[in-house]
Formats: structure tokens, sequence, C-alpha cells
């Protein structure tokens, strides 16, 4: 028996599903924050404190803790499915360990070991991330590399404004836009059909270049 297609097509959109809906959720609970939730000058981390900055208890951190539970649970399906169509064993065990590794510890963040959780998960991220560019650099996917390097170094500039205190001013918008950056950079590549991304093979546009008359004509 045949698997529906529309289960299919379901299965494969949960992530997104996921992330837009705890998008939602946290807006919604920004609304509930005491004192108007700042989005420019307070970071998401704000919303899932026990008290606002006002000192009231914080209205808001039971449905932000539901959005990044949810979150962590839709980008560990994305790094769990990625890790899957990896290219040796190394690459599935160490993009799996890593990545679900690293949302199970962020979504711990919303307990006071905000900063310990914090920390690890940023371990198991990077370490996540830098086998997928070790993926993607043996398949000479280099634009998807350069873009996955950014995103990478937004996230550490964040994690050294945060635990350095360096231009403190400016990490809540700098956790957002990396926040925004790297969600959309991994969702891509989850769409991609990364079965094809062989190590030490040229892609398929390459490969059609190479073998089509005009090539043939010019080297003549």
């Amino acid at each position: 028996m045949e698997p529906d297609p529309r289960e299919l097509l379901m299965r494969r959109f949960f992530p997104f599903f996921g992330v837009l809906s705890s998008a939602v959720l946290l807006v919604v609970a920004a609304g509930r924050y005491p004192g108007s939730y700042d989005w420019v000058n307070q970071s998401v981390s704000s919303l899932f404190q026990p008290n606002a900055l006002n000192g009231e208890e914080n209205a808001a951190r039971p449905l932000s803790a539901l959005a990044v539970l949810l979150f962590c649970l839709s980008i560990a399906v994305v790094f769990a499915t990625i890790a899957r169509k990896g290219p040796t064993r190394f690459h599935r065990d160490t993009i799996q360990i890593g990545g679900i590794g690293s949302m199970v510890y962020a979504a711990l963040a919303v307990t006071p070991m905000h900063d310990l959780m914090v920390g690890l998960a940023l371990l198991f991220f990077m370490t996540a991330m830098v086998t997928i560019f070790h993926w993607l650099y043996l398949g000479r996917r280099f634009g998807m590399l350069g873009a996955g390097v950014v995103c990478l170094a937004m996230t550490l500039s964040n994690a050294t404004m945060y635990y350095g205190e360096v231009l403190y001013g400016f990490l809540p918008i700098v956790q957002k836009l990396s926040l925004i950056s790297w969600v959309s950079w991994l969702l891509s590549i989850y769409l991609v059909d990364l079965q094809r991304i062989v190590p030490g093979r040229p892609n398929k546009a390459m490969q059609t270049d190479a073998a089509s008359p005009r090539a043939d004509r010019s080297d003549r």
C-alpha cells in the first residue's frame, strides 16, 4: 500500500507549520507582557522570565515557553531529516546528535538555567552546522555554504555580545536578525534534494554544461 501523498506532504511541511505557529504564539505572548514588550530593546528571553522589567509577574511566560518548545521540536525534525540524507555515517550521526541536542538544550533555556542551556545549545548547534558546511563543501555547493557561514557568523556575534557584554544595546536586534537568518537558511537546506549533494561530484548544472555541444565546439 502506497503512502497517502497528502500525509507525506503534511509531514514534509510540519517544520514550517511549527515554526510559523511558534512565531504567532510568541507575538501573542508579547501582547501579554506586563508594561508592553519592546521588540527593539528587549531580547526574546525577556518573555519567559518569571518577572517583567516593571517587577510584575510575567503573564507572557507560559505561552512564550510553549512557543519555544514548539519551535525547538520543529527544528529538531529538520535536523533529523537532514541527517538521514548525510553522505557518510559520520555526517549523519554528527548532524543528528548536534542538531537535536542543540534543540533539547534550547528548549530548556526557558528555565532558570538559561545561560548554561544557551551555551550548551550553541556548542551542539555549531557542531551540526559545521558538519553540514563540510557536506556542502564536498558537494561543491559553495553558494549555500557561503550563506550558511554568514548565518553562523551572525549567531556567534550574538553570543559574543551576550556573554561578553559587547555592544549590548544592539543585542535584541542582532538576536532576532540572526535567528531569522539561520532558520531561513536551515529550512532552505531542508527543502533541497540533499541526496544529490554527493561528495566530489559536480552538481547537475555543471554536468549539463560540460556535456553540451557548445562546450565541445569551444574546445575545438
